[in-house]
C-alpha cells in the first residue's frame, strides 16, 4: 500500500498525481463455488449484491474453467501458472515441489508486501497443519492452516506451530483479518490471498444467511426428479454459505473504498473448481460436467478494466498467474504454460488459441481429458478416446451427448487432435 492508505482528498489526489505505479492484488478464492452460482450467470436463487456489484464494475469472465476440478490440483495451478501434471500436483493432499516457481514469489521479488490468510492445502495431508516459512512460496504475512473443513471452532497459525483459534464463523473472523491487512500503512503495493472453505461441505451457514426455502429454489434443469428432494436440502445450505462469503467480499470492497485504494486495487474472486450438487443425480467433484469444472471470475481494475465487461470466450485457471503479473508488470518465471489474457481483460483481444484443457480422476481407474473450443466440449478417457461431445450453446445442461452423432465426426476428431496435442506440448 501506499501513503494513499493514510491520506484523503487533495493529499491522495497529489500522490495519485506522482505517476504510474504497480497495483495492489486482492486475490479471493472460495472453496467448491461453481461458476453458475453467480447473479451475473443469471442464478435464479442466490442473493449475492457484493458480487453482482463485482461484476458490474468490472469484468465477468463466464466461461472460466479449473484446469483440474479437485482441490490441491486446481490450487497449484493457480499459483504456478502450470497444468497440476506439469507442477507435480494430480491429487488432494499433496506438497507441491518446493522447486516450482510461483506467482507469489515473482511478486515478492517484484517489491510486493505478500499475505495469505486462510485455507492453503499445497502442504501436504496435514490437518490442519502449520506450514513452516520455508514452504510458503514468498509470502510473509501468514494466518493460514494446511487443510481443514470446518466453518466453525477453526484454528489457524502465524509463525509458530500454536494454533490460534478462529472464534465465529470462521470467514468472518479471516475476512477480519483481511480488513487488518489491507489497513496496514505500506509504501510498498500489497498482493493479499485470501482462501475461503465455504460453500465447500459441511453445508451448515451462519444463523443470519440460513434463510434459503429448499421448496423455493429452483433446480437446474439436469437435476433427475430422484435426486431433486436431496438436491434441494444441500442447496439451500450451500447458498447461505455463498451469501455469507459475499457478505465478506462487500466488507473488502468497503475497506478498499475507506482507504482510497479501489482505482489501483485488482480485485479477483474465483474459486478451485464448482460442485454437482445433484446434477445428472450425483453430489461429487473431480468430473467434467459444467457445474464442476467450470468456476467464477470475477475481476475488478478500475485504471485498466471497463466496468461491465463481459468475456465468453473460454479462460482457464492456469492463465491466472501469467495474467496478472502481466497487470502487476511483474516478470514471470520462466515455464509457464497458461497464457497471458491481460489483452483480453483490457482490450477485448481474444487470445489465440481459443481452447482450454482440463483433466481429472488421474489416481482413479478412470481418468478423463476434457477441451472446450468454442461452444464445443469433448471429455476423452485416459487413452484420449473421446466418450462426450456437448455443444454447450444448444445444450448448457449437458443432456444430448453427441460423440457418436455422424455430423460431428470432423468436430469430433478436431478436438481430439487439440487435446492430443495438448498432452505431448504440456507432458
Amino acid at each position: 500500500m501506499t501513503r494513499r492508505t493514510l491520506l484523503g482528498g487533495a493529499a491522495a489526489t497529489a500522490l495519485r498525481a506522482q505517476g504510474p505505479r504497480q497495483p495492489n492484488l486482492l486475490f479471493v478464492v472460495a472453496d467448491a463455488w461453481r461458476g453458475v452460482a453467480l447473479p451475473s450467470a443469471g442464478d435464479p436463487n442466490l442473493r449475492a449484491p457484493n458480487l453482482a456489484r463485482l461484476a458490474r464494475e468490472g469484468v465477468d469472465c463466464r466461461r472460466t474453467y479449473t484446469s483440474y476440478p479437485v482441490c490441491c490440483p486446481s490450487r497449484a495451478a493457480m499459483l504456478t501458472g502450470k497444468f497440476p501434471h506439469a507442477a507435480g500436483i494430480t491429487r488432494n493432499h499433496s506438497l507441491l515441489p518446493l522447486a516450482q516457481p510461483t506467482m507469489s514469489a515473482a511478486l515478492k521479488q517484484a517489491g510486493y508486501r505478500t499475505g495469505y490468510i486462510g485455507k492453503w492445502h499445497l502442504d501436504g495431508g496435514e490437518n490442519p497443519g502449520f506450514v513452516p516459512p520455508d514452504r510458503r512460496r514468498g509470502f510473509d504475512y501468514w494466518a493460514a492452516y494446511n487443510v481443514a473443513h470446518q466453518h466453525y471452532g477453526s484454528v489457524y497459525f502465524r509463525d509458530t506451530p500454536v494454533p490460534i483459534p478462529a472464534p465465529g464463523f470462521e470467514p468472518d473472523h479471516l475476512t477480519d483479518l483481511a480488513v487488518d491487512f489491507l489497513r496496514q500503512p505500506s509504501r510498498q503495493p500489497f498482493y493479499l490471498y485470501l482462501s475461503i472453505v465455504a460453500p465447500h461441505a459441511p453445508l451448515t451457514p451462519p444463523a443470519r444467511h440460513a434463510t434459503y426455502d429448499p421448496a423455493a429454489l429452483r433446480l437446474r434443469d439436469n437435476v433427475p426428479e430422484s435426486a431433486a428432494a436431496e438436491a434441494r436440502k444441500n442447496l439451500a445450505g450451500y447458498y447461505g454459505l455463498c451469501s455469507a462469503v459475499d457478505e465478506c467480499v462487500g466488507r473488502l470492497l468497503a475497506a478498499l473504498d475507506e482507504r482510497d485504494l479501489a482505482r489501483d486495487t485488482i480485485v479477483m474472486f474465483t474459486s478451485d473448481h464448482g460442485e454437482s450438487l445433484g446434477s445428472h443425480g450425483v453430489d461429487e467433484i473431480d468430473s467434467p460436467y459444467e457445474e464442476v469444472s467450470r468456476i467464477p471470475l470475477l475481476m475488478r481494475f478500475p485504471g485498466r478494466i471497463r466496468a461491465g465487461t463481459t468475456i465468453d470466450a473460454p479462460v482457464s485457471n492456469v492463465d491466472f498467474a501469467p495474467t496478472l503479473l502481466a497487470l502487476c508488470e511483474a516478470r514471470a518465471p520462466g515455464g509457464m504454460q497458461g497464457a497471458n489474457l491481460s489483452d483480453l481483460l483490457t482490450r477485448s483481444r481474444r487470445p489465440s488459441s481459443g481452447a482450454i484443457y482440463s483433466d481429472g480422476g488421474t489416481y482413479h481407474p478412470d481418468p478423463w481429458r476434457m477441451v472446450v473450443r468454442d461452444h464445443y466440449k469433448l471429455v476423452t478417457d485416459g487413452a484420449v478416446t473421446p466418450t462426450q461431445l456437448y455443444n454447450l450453446r444448444a445444450d448448457p445442461y449437458e443432456l444430448d451427448n453427441r460423440v457418436a452423432a455422424p455430423s460431428e465426426r470432423r468436430n469430433r476428431d478436431e478436438l481430439q487432435s487439440l487435446l492430443r496435442r495438448w498432452e505431448a506440448r504440456t507432458g
